[in-house]
C-alpha cells in the first residue's frame, strides 16, 4: 500500500461516512418506494434477487476482486411481486390472467448487472432507474411451474417498452420499460408514473395489468 497523507485520508474517511448515512437514507426510501408501486398494482411480496448477494463471512475476500461490491447488495435488487387468482400454491399454480411483476432498481446504469461491475462510464454520464417488468401467464405451464424458476429465469428481457417471449417458456409474455427515479420523487409523480406503464403495458400485452385504480393521481 501506498502512503497517504494523513489529512487526505481524513478527508477520504468523512466522505465515506457522509455516503453511509446517505445510502442507509436512499435505500429506506427506495424500500418504501417499491412497497407502494407493489400494493398500487394490486400485487403480493414473493421473491428478490441480488446480483451480488452478501458473504456468509469475510474468509478469502481480500482475493476477490468484487470483494467491495459483496457488501452493495442493493446495487442491483430486484423484487418480485405475483398477482394471483387466490388459488393454493400460487407460485406453482398458475391461472391463465395470473401476473408477475419484476422492479429492478438500477440505482447507477453504469453498473452492468451481468458482468457484475461498473462500466467505464462517469456517474455524470448514467441515470439512476426503476426497470419494471410483468410476465403474463396466456397459458399455464404443467404443475409445478415455479414462477421464479421456470419463468423469471427464462424470459429475457425484452427490449425497453416491449413485449418479448421465448420459446422456452411457452404461453407466457414479458413487457418491460424503464423508469427514471428521479420522477418519483413524490406521491404524485410516482402515481403518475405507475399508471402510464400500467396503461402502455395492458395496451402492449393485450390485456388488464395490475390493479385498475379510478382516480391515477390520487
Amino acid at each position: 500500500m501506498e502512503p497517504v497523507m494523513h489529512d487526505e485520508l481524513n478527508a477520504a474517511l468523512l466522505d465515506v461516512r457522509r455516503a453511509y448515512r446517505l445510502l442507509a437514507d436512499y435505500q429506506r426510501r427506495q424500500f418504501e418506494l417499491l412497497a407502494y408501486i407493489r400494493d398500487r398494482l394490486g400485487a403480493t411480496a414473493y421473491y428478490q434477487e441480488y446480483v451480488h448477494k452478501r458473504p456468509g463471512d469475510l474468509s478469502g475476500l481480500e482475493n476477490v476482486e468484487a470483494s467491495g461490491l459483496r457488501y452493495l447488495p442493493f446495487l442491483g435488487l430486484s423484487a418480485l411481486w405475483l398477482k394471483h387468482s387466490g388459488q393454493e400454491h400460487y407460485w406453482d399454480s398458475h391461472r391463465a390472467g395470473d401476473q408477475m411483476f419484476g422492479a429492478w432498481v438500477r440505482s447507477d446504469t453504469g453498473f452492468d448487472n451481468y458482468q457484475g461491475k461498473f462500466t467505464d462510464a462517469l456517474p455524470e454520464s448514467t441515470t439512476s432507474e426503476l426497470v419494471l417488468s410483468v410476465v403474463v401467464c396466456d397459458q399455464p405451464g404443467p404443475e409445478p411451474y415455479n414462477w421464479y424458476d421456470r419463468a423469471w429465469l427464462g424470459i429475457p428481457y425484452p427490449e425497453n417498452g416491449t413485449v418479448g417471449q421465448t420459446a422456452d417458456v411457452p404461453g407466457y409474455r414479458v413487457y418491460a420499460k424503464s423508469i427514471n427515479l428521479a420522477e418519483l420523487g413524490d406521491q404524485a409523480g410516482v402515481n403518475t408514473a405507475i399508471e402510464q406503464w400500467r396503461v402502455e403495458a395492458s395496451d402492449a400485452l393485450g390485456c388488464t395489468v395490475g390493479k385498475v385504480i379510478e382516480s391515477a393521481v390520487s
